[in-house]
């Protein structure tokens, strides 16, 4: 619509009232001010182009907050067409510094060409919150009323807080003012802003302060572009559709400006730029993809911006693609679990699987899990995944075991998103309970990720799974989130060592003894270690050497889907299986500890210096042969020396002596007979060596009868 220009006689002659009148005309969902009357520009205390441009650009700059939304609805429903205008407010006066009481009647007339102009009369009412004036009575209760009847409130084009335009307004003035923006010759965009890190800020400074914040992030944009150019599009979210053309240099001033802000109690802001040069598209698209590039790097505690492109477009469209067909995914079978085998250290039998999530789609092939995961937790649709897999996962175990073929426990991955969206505990309860399935078949993975939960309720659904007979793992531990209070507050059976260990295990002599102090304070707290993405056989060494009880990896297995394993299966190739009724064995001989053994738990026996770490290593011992089965350094230093194995026996699971001990060892070591308990053996002649060690006997296996017990050397001398 074009602007109407009155002539420069009628103009002088209106603008010359007394009346503190305005006249405006509503172009592409906005209003603009027209002309104002020397009574308006006497009554606000400016001179008036300040009045021109404060109406313009911050129409109810100065009305009391709790005014501003109310009053900026009702015009601008008037000034789209409504009948008329009559609406009491509060403004700040410029002339008193205080709140004023304002009372604003409007109504429609028709210029000759049929144009409707809408005139607006301001008339003072009173000075400050006099209780006593009727007019603050209205006030008051015109507010509460407005404010309590939902159809009005469904109506509202302002944000209550900040005065902004709401989303749905914001967008409707968006899409009306791009053109103008082109027919400057200029390429209009939507920036999108985020306040990040606004839940802790509540949580530090209080939900008013927050308030404070976001009033204060409004005020600086409305610093650099127009109120009604810029919207509040929910909680910390603010949006501004703009001229691409020196967008840069103003977003590094509002970055400056944030640091200030709020008497310095603020956060840093996040932006995304989605530029209509890329496509010219609908505000609301061009809002959602804007918002799709602040979201990039989210645990960034710094002011950034970031344009939409081609590589975000191609995630956005997969972004897209993923939720139009995640439903008939499941229905079609394209998403099905992949099984990637754990080994269990001691004997190097598989003891667990990991059901991993994986996507054949007909039409584009195999979409990587990194694909569609993060896409289902941010669609808060995850945990439809993670229960349709582990119905995938009770119908693959009980065909197996129909097979007769020996099963494992299974693992599956449990989103932090689960414990939000559903009783995730109830549901995995309830769909093991219908299976043949028992739940120590089941094992659930949880991320660190979830300690950004209630530490109290997480705690509870832990304590659940267990009651309902599920082993716990923190899965990813190490992978950035990772707090070693988290082992302390939650009640974990494993933990599962992220693969950046093993990534980076050839980079530092540090990460070797980062990760071998973990798996022993691990140890020392009764837990299990797995540590994934275990792919050479110098990294099974180490992990052997230092104590990790189970081993992931490509070196073992990659993921497979159930056909496959069959097929190796029936083939009598590929790892073996560990009877589950050994699983305490194992288990048993995996805890013990060979860096720090706890020998004074039977004997207070001290020693007055300490010259590294004692020799020690857990032998199974089968009818006359004598196996190692598990070592630290010194231990194999020593066997190494005393001629009972080769160097290149070392990373075995199983190394068998090379030859038979000496009679006097086994018949000392045949001796311990209660489980977990020390003996103490002095002068013990071996190879012409006088030894005193430490043993007990830690278990027996319940199908072969083989019994395993902890050696520790605590000295060692030549000669009588």
């Amino acid at each position: 619509m074009v602007r109407y220009e009155f002539g420069d006689n009628e103009r002088m002659v209106l603008e010359k009232l007394n009346i503190p009148m305005a006249i405006y005309q509503f172009i592409d969902k906005r209003v603009v001010t027209l002309l104002v009357t020397d009574g308006l520009c006497n009554m606000m205390g400016v001179k008036r182009d300040e009045v021109l441009r404060i109406l313009d650009n911050d129409m109810y700059r100065d009305t009391h907050p709790d005014d501003k939304a109310r009053v900026a609805d009702a015009a601008l429903k008037f000034a789209s067409g409504g009948d008329s205008f009559d609406c009491v407010y509060r403004t700040k006066s410029h002339l008193t510094g205080d709140y004023v009481i304002i009372h604003s009647h409007g109504s429609h007339f028709f210029t000759e060409n049929g144009i409707m102009l809408s005139t607006t009369i301001y008339m003072l009412e009173g000075i400050g919150e006099d209780c006593e004036n009727p007019l603050t009575e209205k006030l008051a209760s015109n507010f509460k009323e407005l404010m309590t009847k939902e159809s009005l409130i469904r109506d509202n084009f302002y944000d209550t807080l900040t005065g902004l335009p709401n989303m749905s307004y914001f967008l409707t003035l968006a899409d009306a003012g791009k053109e103008a923006i082109y027919k400057k010759g200029c390429t209009p965009g939507i920036v999108f802003f985020d306040l990040t890190g606004m839940k802790f800020f509540n949580e530090k400074y209080g939900l008013r302060e927050g308030d404070n914040l976001l009033v204060a992030f409004s005020m600086i944009l409305k610093k650099y572009f127009s109120n009604e150019d810029c919207g509040r599009m929910g909680q910390d979210h603010f949006a501004v559709f703009a001229e691409m053309e020196g967008i840069e240099e103003i977003l590094y001033e509002i970055f400056e400006d944030i640091k200030f802000a709020n008497d310095g109690k603020t956060l840093p802001v996040h932006v995304g730029i989605y530029s209509m040069e890329f496509e010219d598209v609908t505000a609301s698209s061009a809002c959602d993809r804007a918002k799709i590039v602040s979201d990039k790097e989210k645990g960034a505690y710094v002011s950034k911006f970031a344009y939409y492109d081609e590589n975000t477009h191609a995630a956005a469209t997969n972004f897209e693609y993923v939720i139009n067909n995640f439903e008939k995914a499941m229905e079609e079978g394209w998403i099905q679990p992949y099984y990637q085998q754990l080994i269990r250290s001691v004997n190097g039998l598989v003891c667990d699987e990991e059901a991993l999530a994986r996507w054949i789609d007909p039409t584009r092939g195999l979409i990587p899990p990194n694909h569609f995961i993060y896409v289902l937790e941010d669609s808060k649709l995850i945990h439809k995944l993670d229960l349709y897999i582990l119905d995938c996962v009770l119908r693959d175990l009980e065909e197996v075991a129909e097979r007769n073929l020996p099963i494992v426990p299974v693992s599956i991955n449990l989103s932090k998103y689960d414990f939000e969206l559903c009783d995730i505990v109830e549901e995995i309860n309830k769909r093991v309970k219908a299976s043949t399935i028992t739940p120590d078949m089941i094992t659930i993975e949880i991320t660190e990720s979830v300690s950004s939960l209630d530490s109290d309720f997480v705690a509870t659904q832990i304590r659940r799974f267990h009651e309902a007979g599920f082993k716990v793992w923190m899965d990813d531990f190490g992978s950035g989130y990772s707090s070693l209070n988290t082992l302390q507050k939650f009640d974990f059976d494993l933990i599962k060592f992220d693969m950046k260990f093993m990534r980076e295990f050839d980079m530092s002599k540090k990460n070797h003894i980062i990760l071998r102090e973990l798996i022993q304070m691990a140890t020392k707290l009764g837990l299990d270690t797995v540590v994934e993405g275990v792919e050479t056989i110098e990294q099974v060494k180490f992990l052997r050497e230092v104590g990790c009880s189970k081993m992931q990896g490509f070196f073992f297995a990659k993921p497979i889907p159930l056909a496959e394993w069959y097929a190796i299966c029936n083939a009598k190739v590929g790892n073996r299986i560990e009877d589950y009724k050994e699983n305490d064995y194992y288990e048993a001989i995996g805890r013990a500890n060979l860096v720090e053994p706890l020998v004074n738990e039977d004997y207070n026996w001290k020693a007055d210096e300490f010259f590294g770490q004692l020799p020690t290593g857990v032998l199974e011992l089968r009818g006359e042969d004598v196996y190692i089965v598990r070592y630290n350094r010194t231990f194999a230093e020593f066997m190494l020396k005393v001629d009972y194995l080769d160097e290149i026996d070392l990373g075995h699971e199983l190394i068998k002596q090379k030859r038979p001990p000496e009679k006097d060892f086994l018949d000392v070591i045949k001796t311990c007979n209660k489980i977990n308990k020390w003996e103490i053996v002095e002068n013990l002649k071996i190879e012409g060596l006088t030894m005193n060690l430490f043993i007990r006997k830690i278990s027996k296996n319940p199908i072969h009868g083989y019994e395993a017990f902890e050696v520790v050397i605590v000295a060692v001398s030549s000669g009588d």
